[in-house]
């Protein structure tokens, strides 16, 4: 299932919190060898505030299998600010109506091709959902070049938003790899791409939330 979680739920569901944080730290700073800020096996940093969101896949046993953050553009955007010079097509960066994904992972308990789809798709199209819910318009990332084909199968309406250029480090890419920014509305149609995707079935809503709220509208990313 999915659980929605905002930032400021740190002090009331710690155990999901402190999982996601490890396990960020596990794939992104343990595996992939990013030189990102972490402190006693976990990884945060300064997008893991009070206005993100948080959208995580759990295992009947608590087990998070995929998570990926949300923020607010206009106060906390990755894009805009260490890679603007992705952006190429004269989008905005900063906007109420854009929010950016970040820290997308996808770790099923059972490895198969069938599996990866579908909690790929239950993650994407809970957080397209609640952008969709609280009239956001895009959404808004920077991936690795090798993930475009896979979020263009998943959404075909995913779009560059420039050319690839190269980024630093990373163990399994000496001197860096390559990324590129995309962006996608949130729109119902989004969400019946993904679901066919991940083959889950007709639109509607099957994510539990942590809190009935949501806040006030304003494979991999980074």
């Amino acid at each position: 299932m999915i659980v929605t979680l905002y930032g400021t739920d740190r002090d009331t569901k710690p155990d999901y919190f402190e999982q996601f944080f490890e396990l960020r730290h596990q794939i992104f700073v343990a595996g992939r060898g990013w030189p990102l800020p972490s402190k006693n096996g976990r990884e945060t940093d300064e997008y893991d505030v009070d206005a993100a969101v948080y959208f995580l896949d759990v295992s009947d046993d608590d087990k998070i299998e995929g998570g990926v953050r949300i923020t607010p553009t206009e106060t906390c955007s990755l894009t805009a600010d260490y890679f603007p010079h992705l952006v190429e097509n004269g989008e905005v960066l900063r906007s109420p109506e854009v929010y950016e994904a970040t820290r997308y992972f996808i770790l099923p308990t059972q490895k198969s091709a069938a599996r990866n789809r579908t909690v790929r798709a239950r993650i994407l199209r809970s957080l397209t959902e609640w952008c969709l819910d609280n009239r956001i318009s895009f959404i808004q990332a920077v991936i690795d070049t090798t993930s475009l084909p896979t979020f263009i199968q998943l959404n075909p309406q995913v779009r560059p938003m420039g050319l690839a250029h190269s980024y630093g480090g990373g163990r399994d890419a000496p001197g860096g790899g390559d990324c590129l920014a995309i962006r996608w509305p949130c729109t119902q149609h989004v969400i019946e791409a993904i679901s066919r995707y991940g083959g889950l079935g007709a639109y509607g809503h099957h994510s539990m939330q942590a809190n009935a709220r949501h806040a006030d509208p304003p494979a991999t990313t980074h």
